[in-house]
């Protein structure tokens, strides 16, 4: 599995750096520009490597998914660079006044490219932050997006000036653009022109396609992670705690069975109860079905999951429950069960919570998308209850504890010595034989020894009666309580869980001092929900302080920060055509499509500023900055895309975690362009024009 999901995030990643070696290539305009620009790919990915290894991060799904997003943002700064020296080195000069040009026009883009990049590390820290199995997962990732930007920072502010300089001294025409650019440049500037005379109308189309799909945002539905595709389902089975262990086999034998006749299923193996001296114990009622599944398979898995669970429903007298071995383990570790959902009602009374429970469970029934409903049983256990009679025992000189100590020997035994076989130890342990201690006649007629001599039948100092107990009794915070647990299926996790808790809530009447809430997966995404909200909010705080620091002024900073949530549209979408919910995979993609869009947003307000200082009039400024911008933007957008688009497009084994996050970014990179080059300049000029206007009333007062 471990060999198999590190092979197609690797494919996938060396895909994405093809594709986007080939977009420079097409777009930059200018070979050697482009080389110089694809050579800091492989040396910021081996740069970060050598950041990664003293923190302890290795090779694994999640830093090669944070090296994909990174692959096509790290040109950034690069192609910032190279773009500005094709420029300033256009005209010819001697080899002293190319060197002058060519140092000048690294110090111009220094600041912006710093800030820029800053910006989506500051984006990805917060990630750190999270906890539990989601903090473990994506911070590697953070981790490798964090080094990959590092590390192309560094090569475009030292290595990338200089090899410039050298292989672009004698191009001539190096910054005229491409084909394609200039194509799109014709488009794009009667396009521009048009949305600066209609800034209103540009403000109304835009508030009525945001709103709409910002609105659907809060309809998509949640979940914990994207599940991964460990080519095997792990069911585990559940029969009454009565049940003996043949009939536990036979039952068993029959799930699988019906689990081979299933086309893509390659073997089962079952393992039933685990002993009591381990960390998990289990009884013999409980039993994992591992079915491992065939590597070429004709269906998905939730086809194959549901094909498998109508087989089994019909099977009488067995409860079956749904999930993946490494889903299980962590599942259990995070919230105690494997269930995707788990109503557990608290109270003190036994037979009272086992009454809840049946009424809880009728009515989890009805919610759509509840499956492998299941209660805990509290009764049903066979026992033999001994009742010591004081009084009988007093008669004859004995104390209660002698009496015990008595049925302790014999039923269950006591160690008396070891026996040593060569290496290997064996307890010597003295009881009954089982003929003596198999049934209620047999224990009455067990002897017990009294203090002058005499052996007393048990019958005649106790009470022996055979009954039906709890099975087990289980606490959590010292409080007894019971479990309805389920699988969600053809629905999402956050949806289910809000229509249970609010059935449960109006209809499930609970008496005094009992309570009852939701445990299980929805625990963990319930947690991770909260972590990435902070981490959102940590975010969000980061750019702000960057952007002030950057452009000097906190209203253009706010501007930037109010208008770029429009960009996430497409990531909305996307995410609907496709089928996907909010999970941690998609929420950390839109972390990371706020940290593009912002960073574009501020090189474009940066060039205009420097446009305003060469004494261009503000409309000027920003129609030529927004102009300028098309082919960088393009080639961001472009390459950001491509470096992702193996992980949404390719169905390679351990892409599955990333691919939400891919779906996001794709579809809010193609909004956010379209934002970027159309939107924002109209907003900027706006906001620009208030603000001047309101600071020429100011002096005019004054």
């Amino acid at each position: 599995l471990v060999d198999s999901a590190l092979g197609g995030v690797g494919r996938a990643v060396l895909l994405g750096g093809v594709f986007v070696v080939v977009v420079i290539l097409a777009l930059l305009g200018n070979v050697r520009a482009a080389i110089i620009v694809t050579l800091t790919i492989p040396l910021s990915i081996a740069l970060s490597g050598l950041l990664l290894n003293p923190l302890n991060i290795g090779l694994n799904t999640m830093t090669l998914g944070g090296l994909a997003i990174a692959v096509g943002l790290l040109v950034d700064a690069a192609i910032i660079m190279v773009e500005n020296m094709l420029h300033r080195l256009h005209g010819g000069g001697d080899a002293g006044e190319r060197r002058e040009r060519a140092v000048k026009a690294a110090i111009e883009v220094a600041r912006p490219i710093l800030f820029a990049t800053l910006i989506v590390v500051v984006v990805f820290l917060p990630l750190f932050g999270m906890t539990g199995i989601e903090g473990r997962m994506y911070q590697p990732l953070a981790a490798a997006v964090i080094a990959a930007m590092a590390a192309s920072l560094l090569l475009a502010l030292t290595i990338v000036p200089i090899a410039a300089a050298r292989a672009l001294g004698r191009s001539a025409g190096g910054d005229e653009d491409v084909r394609v650019i200039r194509a799109l440049k014709r488009v794009y500037a009667p396009a521009l022109d048009a949305c600066l005379r209609r800034p209103r109308a540009v403000a109304l189309v835009t508030l009525l396609v945001a709103a709409p799909c910002l609105a659907l945002g809060l309809r998509i539905g949640s979940d914990f992670m994207p599940q991964l595709d460990e080519g095997a389902f792990l069911l585990q089975t559940v029969l009454p705690a009565e049940a003996a262990l043949d009939e536990v086999d036979r039952l068993n034998h029959r799930v699988e069975d019906i689990l081979r006749e299933v086309p893509e299923v390659e073997d089962v193996v079952r393992r039933t109860g685990r002993a009591e001296r381990t960390e998990d114990p289990m009884p013999h009622t409980i039993s994992d079905v591992l079915v491992v599944l065939k590597p070429d398979r004709g269906r998905d898995l939730e086809s194959i999951e549901a094909d498998m669970r109508e087989r089994l429903e019909n099977l009488a007298g067995i409860g079956v429950l749904f999930t993946t071995p490494l889903g299980m383990r962590i599942d259990e570790g995070l919230g105690g069960t494997p269930a995707d959902l788990a109503v557990r009602i608290f109270g003190p009374d036994l037979p009272q919570l086992a009454e809840l429970a049946e009424q809880a469970e009728a009515l989890m029934r009805g919610i759509e998308g509840i499956e492998d409903l299941r209660t805990e049983q509290l009764t049903g256990l066979p026992q033999v209850q001994i009742m010591v009679d004081r009084q009988a025992t007093a008669r004859v000189g004995l104390a209660s504890g002698d009496v015990i100590r008595a049925i302790r020997i014999g039923l269950v035994g006591e160690e008396q010595s070891e026996i040593w076989n060569g290496q290997r130890r064996y307890d010597l342990v003295v009881r009954l034989r089982d003929d003596r201690r198999s049934s209620i006649e047999a224990i009455r007629t067990l002897l017990i020894d009294g203090h002058d001599g005499s052996q007393i039948p048990l019958g005649q100092l106790a009470e022996i009666t055979q009954t039906f107990g709890p099975a087990s009794i289980r606490r959590e915070a010292g409080t007894r309580r019971i479990a309805i647990e389920a699988s969600v299926s053809g629905r999402d996790l956050g949806s289910t869980a809000a229509d249970v808790r609010a059935v449960m809530a109006e209809r499930l009447k609970l008496p005094a001092g009992y309570f009852f809430d939701l445990g299980g997966r929805v625990e963990s995404q319930a947690r991770a929900s909260r972590a990435l909200t902070l981490a959102i909010a940590a975010a969000l705080f980061g750019v702000f302080v960057l952007l002030t620091m950057a452009l000097g002024s906190a209203v253009e900073a706010l501007l930037i920060l109010a208008t770029v949530p429009i960009a996430f549209i497409g990531g909305i979408l996307a995410l609907l055509a496709a089928g996907e919910t909010w999970n941690v995979s998609s929420l950390v993609g839109l972390i990371g499509l706020f940290g593009i869009a912002v960073q574009n947003s501020l090189v474009l307000v940066t060039q205009t500023r420097g446009l305003l200082a060469e004494g261009r009039t503000l409309p000027d400024a920003v129609r030529e900055a927004s102009i300028g911008r098309v082919r960088p933007k393009l080639l961001t957008a472009a390459t950001a895309t491509l470096g992702l688009l193996p992980l949404l497009v390719l169905r390679l084994h351990g892409t599955e975690i990333e691919r939400p996050l891919a779906i996001v970014m794709i579809g809010g990179l193609v909004t956010s362009t379209l934002f970027t080059l159309l939107v924002l300049p109209v907003f900027y000029l706006q906001v620009h024009g208030w603000l001047d206007r309101r600071a020429a009333r100011t002096a005019a007062a004054s």
